[in-house]
């Protein structure tokens, strides 16, 4: 399956890239939608692993990070159903099966370490909201319940 591919500006002091569009994704019944603005670190890929993997910005993985940080920081859904899209994304984006099974494996793993949003996380996603939140499509981001009363001063 060919993926629609996002549009991301890089930033290079913040060593991460920023959405420039809404981008759209349809799977397994799942919407998502991840807003223009969000930022990301593409994959959290330790550099001694890039020698036989990928870096964190390579194109086969930065969709498939895109989607799954999002879906970690909204939590839209449930820690399982984020890990499995991470997984089927990989694949339909080029990634071999071997090396999709081993990053789905790490975020397994590590995703227990960073489900749960601390307050940096909190403040990231309420500043997003703040930007998108008068969008016409604004409730397709599924931003939390208390983030939106955050960001709205309720």
């Amino acid at each position: 399956m060919a993926l629609k591919q996002p549009f991301l500006v890089p930033h290079a002091i913040d060593d991460n890239y920023e959405l420039s569009r809404d981008y759209r994704l349809e799977m397994d019944k799942v919407t998502v939608v991840v807003p223009k603005y969000f930022r990301f670190d593409g994959a959290s890929i330790p550099a001694p692993a890039w020698l036989f993997s990928y870096t964190p910005f390579h194109p086969n993985v930065m969709l498939p990070s895109l989607i799954h940080d999002w879906l970690y920081y909204n939590h839209q859904t449930d820690r399982d159903t984020a890990d499995d899209m991470f997984y089927t994304l990989l694949r339909g984006n080029g990634v071999s099966n071997l090396m999709a099974n081993a990053m789905w494996g790490a975020v397994k793993v590590g995703g227990a370490f960073v489900w749960d949003n601390d307050e940096e996380d909190d403040e990231m996603l309420v500043r997003l909201c703040r930007k998108v939140y008068r969008r016409p499509n604004f409730d397709s981001y599924k931003f939390p319940d208390d983030i939106i009363a955050r960001a709205s001063g309720i």
